[in-house]
């Protein structure tokens, strides 16, 4: 008797309550907009919407006699404000002209040169171009070596504010003809690669991870890749770890000023993860890692498992328009 006049009173008690869950989410989102996206909070609550979205539904539905209509308001609110995320498993259908010349780009956070030289053989398998970072200076002679003569480095840049390298190598015959470094504190440099007659701009870098209070410089990165790609003419690839969720404010804005596409948009590849929690994690959430162009297409994007870092490597074909 006691118990289920325990459970009579809780019930409706529950009931009543569970609204404010839906409320919660809702809050999250609008947090996510706080200062233009561009805090610690709004990035990471950018980084667990799915999770958010989730938990709205779950709790809208499961007391669903009370206060039913409010309750679907509530969280149609939710997907409704992440319309322009649908591009993303939709693919564009952009056709390209099948003599259009092509490069293929590869890109890697290395977790401070977690992976041996042997196994960064294989992202490199096919590439013109790799890029990586949070590597550590020591090993590029041994990186060199692994690559074989065919490769070069072509810009080096120390992250000071991590204590590591972001590397960029180029693989022959494409050669680097101009390099401009990246504005303010920005580890990269904009890469004018030459192929035959075709030309076409690379930008290797990482942001700061924001969600470490490093959410201001973060901010000044999109500033300093939205300078670099509106002062470049022609085809550009922008590729690395932007520890930026496909959801995050800021960088939905600096994706439509800048004038760049998301491979993933672009193919309709969804959300595909690229950071673990672990080294060669088997399920990597996080999809923090990409790969974006302006005057070109990407016709493939290969995410792979790594044993050595916490993130994915990303391999994308490029038509150069």
């Amino acid at each position: 008797m006691t118990t289920d006049g325990a459970r009579t009173r809780w019930g409706p008690v529950a009931a009543r309550a569970s609204p404010a869950v839906p409320v919660l989410c809702v809050l999250a989102v609008v947090l996510m907009h706080v200062e233009g996206g561009r805090t610690s909070l709004g990035v990471v609550l950018a980084g667990g919407l799915p999770v958010i979205l989730l938990v709205a539904v779950v709790a809208a539905l499961l007391p669903w006699r009370h206060r039913r209509w409010w309750r679907l308001a509530l969280v149609a609110s939710l997907p409704a404000s992440q319309v322009s995320l649908l591009d993303h498993p939709v693919a564009d259908g952009r056709q390209v002209p099948p003599d259009s010349p092509t490069i293929t780009v590869a890109t890697l956070n290395t977790a401070w040169a977690g992976p041996t030289d042997a196994e960064l053989v294989d992202p490199a398998e096919g590439a013109d171009v790799l890029a990586l970072r949070e590597w550590a200076p020591d090993r590029t002679d041994g990186r060199g070596r692994a690559l074989g003569p065919q490769w070069r480095l072509a810009d080096s840049d120390h992250d000071d504010y991590i204590g590591a390298d972001v590397d960029v190598w180029v693989r022959a015959p494409r050669r680097v003809v101009a390099s401009e470094p990246l504005a303010g504190r920005q580890p990269g440099s904009v890469l004018r690669l030459r192929s035959g007659d075709t030309e076409v701009s690379v930008i290797g870098t990482r942001l700061q991870n924001p969600a470490f209070f490093a959410a201001e410089r973060w901010g000044e990165g999109l500033d300093s890749l939205r300078t670099a790609t509106q002062g470049t003419d022609g085809p550009v690839v922008v590729l690395g770890d932007l520890n930026a969720p496909p959801s995050a404010v800021a960088f939905r804005d600096f994706v439509r000023r800048s004038g760049v596409r998301d491979c993933t948009t672009q193919l309709g590849a969804g959300f595909p993860g690229t950071r673990g929690r672990t080294r060669g994690a088997g399920f990597a959430p996080v999809p923090i890692d990409h790969v974006l162009t302006r005057d070109a297409t990407c016709t493939d994007l290969v995410v792979t498992r790594e044993r050595g870092s916490d993130h994915r490597a990303l391999t994308a074909t490029v038509a150069l328009d």
